[in-house]
């Protein structure tokens, strides 16, 4: 049997979850077959399962690179040597959310929210979802802290509950992006 290169093997991966995103958006995680994916992806059922092996290894990867792509914008704005002042971060992270929930045709925002409802029941989702959270709350702490030294905002306000507000704001326009 000829090897395939690396490359290939990506594209295919990413040929499956593309599928599972545009089955997903139509009719949710739940209610979305295997063989739903298979038939959307114009594969066979071997070549699918040489790649996911059951559905829920289908679910975290497609979550696992769906929040993967939302890290990688927004990362370099949170983690900026000079933080932004609260109305430009604001906008620079509100205006990656839009970007990033509007594509392919498909509204990412709605798979954020799928996510979230598949983790009280995937412990896998769940870490995922909660690590990452965890990490935007550190790196949010880290900005107030910056704003402070810089007299942005007072001394005593409390960095933990100052990022656990900005981050609640954030996940709350991403439900409102979703919805509205």
């Amino acid at each position: 049997m000829p090897k395939i290169s690396e490359e290939k093997r990506q594209a295919r991966r990413d040929q499956i979850l593309a599928a599972s995103w545009r089955c997903f958006s139509r009719r949710g995680v739940h209610s979305t077959s295997m063989e739903d994916i298979i038939r959307e992806a114009n594969l066979s059922f071997g070549a699918v399962y040489l790649y996911y092996k059951s559905k829920d290894e289908l679910i975290l990867a497609a979550f696992s690179a769906a929040f993967e792509e939302m890290r990688a914008l927004l990362v370099p704005i949170l983690t900026r040597e000079e933080a932004y002042p609260l109305p430009v971060l604001v906008r620079k992270i509100t205006k990656i959310i839009n970007l990033h929930a509007q594509r392919d045709k498909l509204n990412f925002g709605v798979a954020f929210l799928m996510g979230w409802g598949e983790a009280p029941f995937n412990p896998k989702v769940k870490e995922l979802i909660g690590g990452g959270q965890k990490l935007y709350r550190e790196a949010l702490t880290a900005i107030v802290r910056k704003w402070q030294e810089r007299g942005d905002i007072p001394a005593e306000a409390k960095p933990g509950d100052v990022a656990r507000v900005m981050l609640s704001f954030f996940l709350g326009y991403i439900v409102q992006s979703a919805m509205i």
